[in-house]
């Protein structure tokens, strides 16, 4: 039962729409359920209790256009839906039991209330700025049948003589109903302008927010990219680290193993030297110094050659 008065409601109402329109689709909908009912009551009335057959048509007329109403919202038929709920339950309700005679005294009270209420739906359903034709039309309509459904009701019935007095009275008679009429509408109109107002301001405002979220995203992304390029910068400079740390374990490794013997042997022979005075001594050990020098010699040139190749390793990985 829920479902199914959940399904009616919201018939019609899309994604497409904003919050206004999906507002006036459900009030249709629910109006038209709250109207069916009232119908679905009233004919079994008329039915089973004073057997006036001819109001109980009436009443299951106006209950089928009702029954239209979700089905025409759904397929998007807002202002036809509208109109239907507007025009013809009016024209059912109070125009045949004017034309046919099928009416008693105490509608001459109950159709101007009827008018004047209705005087404002029209601002309840339709956009005031996008629909003011079909507001001006039925407010005019309804306004009308508050002013003369009584002028109607005495030309084509007899009511009692009492109930013409009455009807002549502007002030007990006409002034209420036509004060209901325009309170109403007032009030609907100073809601929508008030409504409208907040609505365009929160449109502003989420609009505003919507720019500061995107400037907040390409912020991030920024951040996000800066970050990247640091991490990238890190790693590339953590690979120079160790480059330099694998050259200075090379050359630990040249000290160590390559430069320590010729250079041993060099200085055992200076040591040498120190304990003989013998010219051919001196001369023997000087020419033994050549070849651990020659190889010292070659162990820089190796070890200038390396240095030179990191060097331009380095410039290659900064370019």
């Amino acid at each position: 039962m829920l479902e199914n008065l959940k399904n009616w409601t919201n018939a019609g109402i899309h994604s497409q729409l904003d919050d206004d329109q999906k507002r006036k689709v459900f009030l249709t909908n629910a109006m038209s359920l709250f109207l069916a009912t009232v119908m679905l009551l009233v004919g079994l009335n008329d039915v089973f209790i004073t057997e006036n057959y001819l109001a109980a048509y009436r009443r299951a007329g106006v209950l089928v256009l009702m029954l239209l109403i979700p089905f025409l919202n759904h397929n998007r038929l807002y202002n036809l839906s509208k109109s239907i709920f507007l025009f013809f339950p009016s024209l059912i309700l109070l125009g045949i039991p004017i034309l046919i005679g099928d009416f008693y005294p105490g509608q001459f009270i109950w159709f101007q209330y009827a008018g004047a209420i209705f005087c404002s739906v029209p601002f309840l359903l339709f956009d005031i700025e996008k629909h003011k034709p079909y507001i001006v039309l039925f407010f005019i309509y309804y306004l009308m049948v508050t002013l003369f459904v009584d002028k109607l009701l005495l030309y084509y019935g007899e009511p009692p003589e009492a109930m013409r007095e009455l009807v002549t009275d502007f002030t007990d008679f006409k002034l209420p109903p036509l004060f209901v009429a325009f309170f109403s509408t007032s009030t609907l109109l100073w809601y929508n302008r008030s409504n409208s107002k907040y609505e365009k301001k929160l449109k502003s405002t989420n609009k505003e927010l919507e720019e500061t979220q995107e400037e907040l995203i390409a912020k991030n992304e920024e951040y996000e990219a800066i970050n990247r390029n640091l991490e990238a910068l890190v790693e590339e400079r953590s690979k120079l680290i160790d480059s330099k740390n694998r050259q200075i374990i090379d050359y630990a490794n040249i000290n160590a193993h390559k430069v320590r013997g010729p250079l041993a042997r060099i200085m055992g022979l200076i040591n040498i030297s120190h304990f003989s005075n013998d010219p051919d001594d001196l001369k023997n050990l000087f020419q033994k110094l050549g070849p651990p020098s020659e190889e010292l010699n070659m162990i820089i040139g190796e070890i200038n050659k390396t240095l030179e190749q990191g060097d331009d390793d380095d410039d290659v990985e900064e370019e």
